[in-house]
């Protein structure tokens, strides 16, 4: 008697550690960095099937815990990718206080361990990482994004513990959690990419959101395989669950800009998802409706994670073809080629159907603050514009390769640790290139994450020169051509001009420090 009772003591205790905190507190609470731990924990994930590795540490040195699973022998990069099957990257929590992505991503755990979903096994590897900004998720307070509906014991905020956003970072790359998620890329290189957010001030009559990599300089067969091939598979299968889902956006009636429409606005390539693209990867960003309640939040987004990797799953194939493709096209960049510097979004349907719902106001219990919550029994549906197609705004061409002075340290490590290709000019070689004259240059006035982002403009110039021994030179028959491009061009909006990383050099000058050589004349890079 003894003996059942202690094991049926122990059945229980590990059942409740296999509880998330919110299924433990009645969703009013979320999950703590410690929570998270625990959790993984009580999974016992050194299985077959599932197991544990690290993505890398957050500012504050908290361990960022990489779940593995699929049918590999280890965690190591070379395993998976030997493994030949689509590997999958899922990161939630990248803002600390949209939290359902990070609950659903644990409980998604939980039914791996148990043995659902084991057809992914099949053609996929996973890589899920439940808490990325790990130091903000424990910054908790009652009166962070106080109009989303729950949790009501609070969140964490927004921010990492160095006060950036680590959805604004993957350029400049200032953060020890975006330098890790870098890191895996360049290591695991994923077919596809999962970041899981929570709507922020959008207003629409969806449970759930979606967006891709959204920038003209996009590979335009990986775009058309994104947009027309791989996400009606997936609405369809969220339909199918009773799941409202559409593009992520936002409706507007007036705008400073444009007419009323369903708007996107994020193009540039400092966003996940379009950075993610513009290395020519299926980029996906999930959005959850902030103002739906808690639990059903969490609902919708493992609904969509588990429909993408159900579709990624049945279309394997057709997943590393597109992605295959994009490197090829990125590397068969040739001199002259005219490529994006500048863009925006731009109208894509000029009569979309949209969903929209009002909201309901009400207290949260223990703040006294307003949530919104969507009002079910009100939806109604529009004809309106919708915004998501892309154009260039500027352009400029492709150079045969980049030469970038030694005397430029921060930006040559900026470039490695994006895992760009960079090669030293071991003799003098003689160029036909192009000399960027430099007629303005500005600098914001206000702050953006901790910068004031510097704008060039002016004009190419011919010019033959010869490239002295040790300077690096950036080819761009490369994969990340396109990202070589976007970090390098003097008029780019998102590259190391804008983040201030060339300040030293630009000073008073009118001529850009790094040229563009487009025919070799004598010598060899």
């Amino acid at each position: 008697m003894t003996v059942r009772l202690s094991l049926f003591i122990l059945l229980s205790l590990s059942a409740a550690a296999q509880q998330t905190r919110p299924e433990r507190t009645n969703y009013e609470e979320t999950s703590r960095y410690q929570d998270v731990m625990d959790f993984i924990d009580a999974l016992k994930l050194d299985t077959p099937s599932l197991k544990l590795g690290w993505l890398g540490y957050s500012f504050q040195g908290r361990r960022l815990p990489m779940i593995v699973y699929g049918d590999v022998a280890d965690t190591r990069p070379e395993t998976l990718r030997r493994s030949g099957k689509v590997i999958v990257y899922i990161q939630a929590n990248i803002h600390a206080g949209e939290v359902e992505g990070k609950e659903a991503m644990l409980e998604l755990l939980r039914e791996l361990r148990r043995g659902d979903h084991a057809e992914w096994k099949r053609r996929l590897v996973l890589l899920i990482v439940p808490i990325y900004n790990a130091d903000g998720n424990d910054m908790i307070s009652l009166h962070n994004r106080p109009w989303q509906h729950g949790p009501i014991g609070g969140m964490g905020q927004r921010a990492n513990a160095q006060g950036l956003d680590l959805n604004r970072d993957h350029m400049k790359l200032e953060s020890p959690e975006t330098v890790s998620f870098v890191r895996m890329l360049n290591e695991y290189d994923p077919h596809i990419t999962l970041d899981l957010h929570t709507t922020n001030g959008s207003f629409h009559g969806y449970h759930i959101t979606y967006s891709f990599a959204l920038n003209p300089i996009v590979d335009e067969g990986l775009d058309a395989f994104t947009r027309n091939e791989f996400f009606p598979k997936v609405t369809a299968k969220m339909q199918a669950k009773k799941w409202r889902i559409h593009r992520y956006g936002d409706y507007l009636e007036k705008t400073p800009a444009g007419p009323a429409g369903y708007y996107f606005w994020a193009h540039e390539p400092r966003f996940n998802s379009n950075y993610v693209g513009v290395r020519n990867r299926l980029a996906i960003l999930c959005e959850s409706y902030s103002y739906l309640p808690f639990p059903q939040r969490i609902a919708s987004m493992k609904a969509l994670v588990v429909s993408i990797l159900d579709v990624a799953n049945a279309n394997a194939s057709a997943v590393k073809s597109a992605v295959a493709s994009a490197d090829v096209n990125a590397a068969r960049i040739r001199p002259g080629d005219s490529l994006s510097v500048r863009g925006e979004i731009v109208e894509s349907d000029p009569a979309q159907q949209i969903i929209l719902a009002p909201v309901i106001e009400e207290r949260n219990p223990y703040s006294g603050e307003i949530m919104y919550r969507m009002n079910e029994d009100s939806l109604r549906t529009i004809i309106t514009k919708e915004y998501y197609g892309t154009r260039a705004v500027k352009r400029a061409a492709a150079p045969l390769f980049y030469a970038v002075p030694d005397s430029l340290p921060e930006l040559s490590a900026l470039l490695k640790r994006h895992g760009i290709r960079i090669d030293t000019l071991r003799s003098p070689a003689t160029g036909v290139g192009e000399r960027f004259i430099i007629t303005q240059n500005r600098q914001a006035e206000r702050e953006f994450q901790k910068h004031r982002m510097r704008t060039l403009e002016g004009r190419f110039e011919p010019v033959t020169m010869t490239v002295p021994a040790g300077t690096l030179i950036v080819p761009m028959d490369q994969p990340l051509a396109r990202l070589a491009f976007t970090l390098l061009e003097p008029e780019s909006e998102d590259g190391a001009v804008s983040w201030n990383v060339l300040d030293d050099r630009l000073g008073d000058g009118s001529v850009y420090p790094i040229f563009k050589i487009t025919q070799l004349i004598e010598g060899r890079p």
